[in-house]
């Protein structure tokens, strides 16, 4: 009975200590799929979005755009309303529309993209 107990405790210890690299390796997957995705996914997305937040914060009024909605104009004013300490809370542009720029429309600055087919199309003149 005792060599039983004995046995059956040495194989317990067994089957614990062969399950510790499984569990060890399964960890380590589960880091390598998280590294992979900020590498391939998260950073690059930020990037991008840094990207576009700093061609928004330079442009200025004369500026071809096209808006997220798909109107093609040209910045005429920038607007920025403050709160009451002084921090900037909304910005916006006023965009005269093409073809015949007659008419304004105001949109939020998030809502605006450089016109890159005008730039390359200053670019090639």
């Amino acid at each position: 009975m005792l060599f039983n107990t004995l046995f059956l405790q040495a194989e317990a210890a067994q089957a614990a200590a062969e399950e510790a690299p499984a569990m060890g390796m399964n960890w380590i997957f589960i880091i390598l799929i998280i590294v992979v995705f900020y590498f391939f996914m998260i950073r690059p997305q930020r990037q991008q979005q840094k990207k576009i937040e700093q061609e928004r914060n330079n442009m200025k009024v004369g500026d071809n755009v096209i808006t997220t909605g798909g109107l093609f104009g040209k910045i005429e004013s920038i607007n920025s309303n403050t709160d009451a300490k002084g921090k900037t809370v909304v910005e916006s542009f006023v965009i005269k529309l093409k073809p015949d720029y007659q008419t304004r429309i105001q949109v939020s600055k998030e809502c605006v993209y450089k016109d890159l087919n005008d730039l390359a199309a200053a670019q090639q003149k």
